[in-house]
């Protein structure tokens, strides 16, 4: 995995190079009122938030080596979800609820499609209309991949979209692990943030029947290589998720 070092925060529209980035489906081990079918795909039950959500194990650690997520939207309707990470202790069950105010840090999706960053600091300083105005990061279409990543430092996130059919070519690692060509990815935004571990990922969905996934981490199978030129937009190649023939991709989407 990428060693541990002293990074700058990257800006909308950067670049930067991860070769050998393996993906695995997330293992919900914390559900509530939601169905996880053989797809991966997580679809709500319950109506409104704090209702229906999941929970992974607190898998994610200072020195390991997950480095985030990836989660596709690809029904027809755009969901209303939470996802990012947790340092919640208990299951869902045993917390009563699956809400996003238990989230540390994490992407939100709104029913019109606007992406916004989450952060438990700033949701207590200022109004949930006003953080959502202030850290809005673009809109999203449904079909969609986002992603969230840490930073080797293990002292802030990149967030970051995939783009649509651009995967090309495939192959089979030595461990079995498939990676269909490589696939170009769309820095939003960077932040610093003071994190603690482990971690768990979270997803909460706001209204019945939403749906999102398969939701993948983001594993670093061998050191990042060399940063590579700019391109055009801010785009990082990366392989694919597991079983996606093309990236997410799609939408409109404004500078942060």
């Amino acid at each position: 995995f990428s060693v541990c070092a002293p990074e700058p925060a990257l800006a909308s529209g950067d670049t930067q190079r991860m070769d050998s980035v393996k993906e695995d489906f997330v293992a919900w081990k914390s559900t509530m009122a939601v169905g996880v079918a053989p797809t991966r795909v997580v679809t709500a039950k319950g109506k409104g938030w704090g209702r229906s959500g999941a929970l992974s194990d607190p898998l994610v650690t200072r020195q390991g080596a997950l480095e985030g997520f990836t989660v596709s939207l690809r029904n027809e309707k755009v969901p209303s979800l939470f996802i990012g990470f947790t340092t919640l202790q208990s299951t869902l069950l045993a917390a009563g609820r699956a809400h996003q105010d238990d989230l540390d840090f994490g992407i939100r999706v709104s029913s019109d499609g606007v992406i916004s960053y989450h952060s438990k600091r700033l949701a207590q300083q200022y109004y949930h209309a006003t953080l959502t105005e202030a850290e809005s990061l673009g809109e999203l279409e449904a079909g969609d991949t986002l992603g969230m990543r840490l930073h080797a430092d293990r002292a802030g996130f990149t967030i970051f979209r995939l783009e649509r059919g651009a995967a090309t070519g495939s192959s089979q690692r030595a461990d079995g692990t498939r990676v269909s060509g490589v696939r170009r990815e769309v820095v939003l935004k960077s932040f610093r943030e003071v994190l603690a571990f482990p971690m768990r990922l979270m997803l909460v969905l706001g209204n019945s029947g939403a749906q999102a996934g398969p939701v993948c981490w983001l594993r670093s199978a061998v050191a990042a290589a060399p940063a590579q030129p700019a391109r055009p937009g801010g785009l990082l190649d990366l392989p694919p998720p597991p079983g996606a023939a093309g990236g997410g991709g799609g939408g409109s989407w404004g500078a942060a």
